[in-house]
């Protein structure tokens, strides 16, 4: 098993020297924008950890679209920051691939941002313009990415966010951003076609996170804007499309934290969704091996079996149902996972408490309560001023 978990893998031109991800996961520490020391010293700790691919928190591409207060955005501003979060990785972990997560939160970025609304509810819709304007601001984003150094971005298109939005049965614009299929896909496919156009490199590597099954009506993963039951025709075809544009590797996930949580992130009582997650993967795996396209797949959600995530991973690599597998809580309880499971030590496995996200939905720093006391601290303080 130690000798699957543990190889190298080529995404384009690029290797990754083992197949531990670890997952795009919001530190809510940023300083005006910018990566903190408690940022940077999040990132040092994970290139110690020796992840083969590591995923950057969620960087928004707009200073109106944060999602959390002390969230990250990544613009010319910010540019130095990030130069400075891309070299304290590659001084610990010069081997491993760091890939920046792009993002609008949409509707999701609540009191903080211009709400967006495509799927129901009070928000105001944004205008054909300014969606251009968005899809623009994550093709800057991107080359910005890679002056910065990171070795790829992943284009968000998961977990109820913006790039979620646009793909729904449920948005019914009628301008060229909704509708049909073609339209939905619009935002992807125009902004993948600038990125490449504008990056300086070939190398630079370019995938997407998707939610195959949102689980609310007229979401992703479902047949049309009035059904509920999942159908994973349309996200196939997606899968499909970022192949035939071009890009590098499809990162499976499901649900809407904020509303489908225990669909994205089992805790204990729910921990067997995960198995969600597996079958997800598998079928795009299958799709793509049947039709002898070119994208690498990670798979999520492997923080849900705690110890015994390695055996986990071992199977779905020995039998061909993932390329590499992604951890996301699991990074915050010990992100020295990867460099101790190999050395024998103990590693401190995510016990599924949901701590850290209680953290992230009060919009306080985010990290694991049960093995860091910084952020033990505080939620016990957060608790008394409840």
């Amino acid at each position: 098993m130690n000798d699957m978990v543990f190889s190298p893998l080529t995404i384009k031109t690029r290797t990754v020297p083992n197949r531990f991800t670890a997952q795009a996961m919001e530190g809510n520490d940023g300083e005006g924008g910018r990566p903190s020391e408690r940022t940077l010293d999040r990132y040092r700790n994970l290139a110690r950890g020796g992840w083969g691919l590591v995923i950057s928190e969620a960087l928004s591409v707009s200073e109106t679209s944060l999602a959390r207060v002390n969230g990250m955005i990544l613009n010319k501003k910010n540019l130095d920051g990030f130069k400075a979060l891309v070299e304290v990785f590659r001084n610990e972990n010069p081997t491993g691939l760091l890939f920046f997560q792009l993002t609008h939160s949409g509707e999701r970025s609540g009191d903080f941002s211009e709400r967006v609304n495509l799927s129901g509810g009070e928000c105001r819709r944004l205008s054909s313009e300014e969606i251009d304007g968005i899809k623009n601001s994550f093709v800057e984003a991107a080359l910005l990415a890679e002056e910065a150094g990171a070795d790829g971005i992943d284009f968000k298109l998961c977990h109820g966010y913006l790039g979620a939005e646009m793909l729904r049965p449920s948005n019914t614009r009628n301008d060229r951003w909704g509708g049909s299929f073609e339209n939905r896909c619009r935002f992807l496919r125009e902004g993948v076609g600038a990125i490449k156009q504008g990056r300086r490199s070939e190398a630079f590597i370019l995938g997407s996170r998707l939610s195959m099954y949102e689980g609310i009506r007229g979401g992703c993963g479902t047949g049309g804007p009035d059904e509920i039951i999942e159908d994973l025709s349309e996200m196939l075809d997606l899968v499909r499309l970022m192949d035939e544009l071009g890009m590098d590797y499809v990162n499976v996930s499901a649900g809407i934290p904020a509303l489908t949580g225990a669909i994205t992130r089992p805790t204990e009582a729910s921990k067997y969704l995960a198995y969600h997650h597996l079958r997800y993967t598998k079928t795009v795996k299958d799709l793509i091996s049947r039709e002898n396209r070119g994208l690498r797949v990670i798979g999520s959600a492997y923080s849900s079996y705690k110890a015994e995530a390695p055996a986990m991973m071992g199977e779905m690599l020995g039998k061909g149902y993932t390329d590499l597998c992604g951890f996301g809580r699991q990074i915050f309880a010990d992100p020295l996972t990867p460099k101790k499971y190999r050395n024998g030590e103990a590693v401190s496995w995510c016990v599924l408490c949901s701590g850290c996200s209680r953290l992230m939905a009060a919009q306080l720093n985010d990290g694991c309560v049960v093995y860091n006391d910084y952020y033990t601290s505080v939620m016990k303080n957060s608790a008394r001023k409840a």
